[in-house]
């Protein structure tokens, strides 16, 4: 587990161009992240997508209302608000968990059923505090392992016991 401080906008890009980083360096492992409304979920996919290969030909906005959204990058992301399905999962999100030439990014992962569940993810947790976000990381299986490995080498990366 790490934790991360954003303090900025800034602070985020860079979280994405490492993300971006890690995920050509390491593979792919699905990203599955939880927050309250507002707390930076989409634009922390923004700036993950916009940094990879094709990212400057993607649109990225919430998929609150498509539930998925795809982006033609290398590899290509699909990106996914699992809010407005708790407990059901639509079947084009459990095809991109099942694809290991897809990055699947799950926004409200908290509603993805524990049958569906990737067997390597990392987990991120947004939690908004007053001018900035705490962001805990956690690895599950070896190439979110990997994935973590290279953003704490990386990044200042806070103690667990932190905030």
């Amino acid at each position: 587990m790490a934790q991360i401080i954003l303090h900025n906008l800034s602070d985020t890009n860079r979280l994405g161009h490492m993300l971006a980083e890690a995920v050509a360096t390491c593979g792919i492992a699905a990203l599955l992240l939880r927050g309250p409304l507002g707390s930076g979920k989409t634009t922390l996919t923004r700036a993950l997508v916009e940094a990879m290969p094709g990212g400057d030909q993607a649109e990225v906005g919430s998929p609150s209302f498509t539930l998925c959204n795809y982006y033609p990058t290398q590899p290509p992301v699909i990106h996914s608000d699992l809010y407005r399905s708790p407990g059901s999962l639509p079947d084009e999100i459990a095809e991109g968990l099942d694809n290991p030439q897809i990055l699947s990014v799950l926004e409200w992962s908290e509603y993805l059923p524990e049958a569906e569940m990737p067997q390597d993810y990392l987990d991120i947790s947004v939690q908004p505090c007053e001018e900035s976000r705490l962001l805990t990381l956690q690895a599950h299986g070896p190439i979110a392992t990997e994935l973590l490995r290279h953003l704490r080498r990386n990044w200042p990366v806070d103690s667990p016991d932190h905030g």
